[in-house]
């Protein structure tokens, strides 16, 4: 009995680490694109948002639109994550460099579990101290 718990409970644990995976993978491949409709259906229903200098809670449907115009202006080439953590409150957060044609943004997002989702729960794009 108790080593089919134990594989219960080690197949449950792996099985939540994926689902942060894949929806950390769609995150990350939606910054890539530039794909602001595919990166907001990941984001919770008022998401913390800092573009730049402009910080503020916004729905889902405002910052698809502040985060396609961003993308436009930008014209992004890549991301790399370079750094993952979690943070005091649980949430998962990864931190990297979003390439454009003309300068690299600074990019840090939180996933938060919310039932049996994950979902951002912020998203901070500033220049990055080696911008271009």
């Amino acid at each position: 009995m108790w080593k089919i718990w134990t594989l219960v409970v080690s197949l449950s644990m792996h099985l939540v680490g994926f689902g942060q995976d894949n929806v950390k993978d769609k995150v990350v491949l939606a910054l890539k694109t530039g794909n602001a409709k595919e990166l907001s259906s990941h984001f919770i229903p008022n998401i913390d948002l800092t573009v730049g200098k402009n910080s503020d809670v916004y729905s889902k449907a405002q910052a698809e639109q502040i985060l396609d115009r961003f993308f436009e202006e930008l014209d992004p080439r890549s991301f790399e994550v370079e750094h993952e953590g979690v943070s005091k409150m649980g949430d998962s957060y990864y931190i990297g460099n979003l390439t454009g044609a003309e300068r690299t943004m600074r990019v840090t997002f939180f996933l938060k579990r919310t039932g049996s989702d994950l979902q951002v729960k912020q998203l901070r794009i500033e220049p990055s101290s080696g911008s271009r």
